[in-house]
């Protein structure tokens, strides 16, 4: 999975979760029955999305993903960074939700979907892309009420990058279509996962989040993080015992056994932790 410059640590955290939130339970039906042909997926959200919201998207499909990109004007609200919460604007914001919801539509009446989905919104003045990627199987246990969705929301990834490209792109010709795959998607998002724990309401005055990344070579999951004591939490915080917890959670979650260990490293000391694929599968989760 490509890597991304992300301009902004907190950009999504809680004003992605309350869009999904809504999004993910519209219309939730656990028995619905498949209506559309799979070879039909790109061009019916395509359509959905210009019929019923008079947005022009352009949709790509390689073997595992199906790729849609929206062009806007905006992504950034006018007082982001000046007004606590004001994250989107307004326009942009309607745009994602319609979209995501026609891409749920079609997927869960689908007879055979893509693995994932990738949805990429470019502000084509300022040359910014915001993506999402989702795990369709993810989705489909939402809409049938299998996942709470505090932690449906928390499975998707969610990256922000600063594309030159991406200015005047209309058509999505500087977005580069490939396969995901679930253990490059399971290392991006178990990295997002730990950046966001500090970042929560108890922990984000103790704790300053400088990186976490996370990746899949060689059969060996690593993740790379940087995060400082700003000052002593009330209660000592294990920072390596957290990551491993939250590991094992998304690995166990998923079933995912088809790796040979984890590698964990310390950027500030250096320090490197590996952990077999054993202790990853026995260690208890809450």
């Amino acid at each position: 999975m490509t890597k991304s410059r992300r301009f902004s640590k907190n950009l999504a955290r809680f004003a992605l979760f309350n869009l999904l939130s809504v999004t993910l339970l519209f219309g939730c039906q656990a028995d619905i029955e498949p209506t559309y042909k799979e070879k039909d997926i790109p061009s019916l959200v395509k359509k959905i999305c210009k019929e019923e919201y008079n947005l022009d998207v352009t949709t790509f499909r390689t073997d595992t993903t199906l790729w849609i990109y929206a062009p806007t004007e905006k992504i950034l609200h006018k007082d982001y960074g000046v007004i606590k919460d004001k994250v989107f604007d307004d326009e942009m914001w309607g745009k994602l939700r319609n979209i995501l919801t026609t891409i749920g539509r079609v997927l869960i009446s689908s007879d055979n979907t893509p693995e994932f989905y990738a949805l990429t919104i470019s502000d084509i003045k300022q040359g910014v892309d915001f993506a999402m990627i989702g795990n369709v199987l993810d989705i489909k246990k939402s809409y049938a009420g299998f996942i709470p969705p505090t932690e449906s929301n928390r499975r998707y990834v969610h990256l922000f990058k600063l594309v030159p490209e991406a200015v005047g792109d209309t058509k999505g010709g500087h977005i580069e279509p490939y396969n995901i795959t679930l253990p490059d998607f399971l290392a991006e998002q178990i990295a997002q996962r730990i950046g966001a724990i500090f970042q929560e309401e108890g922990m984000k005055n103790y704790f300053k989040v400088e990186k976490s990344i996370g990746g899949f070579s060689k059969n060996v999951f690593f993740f790379a993080y940087s995060i400082q004591k700003a000052s002593p939490p009330p209660k000592p915080v294990d920072i390596k015992e957290l990551m491993l917890d939250t590991i094992a959670y998304c690995l166990q979650t998923y079933e995912f056994k088809d790796f040979d260990g984890v590698v964990i490293t310390d950027l500030t000391t250096r320090d490197r932790t590996d952990v077999s694929r054993g202790l990853i599968l026995s260690r208890k989760i809450l």
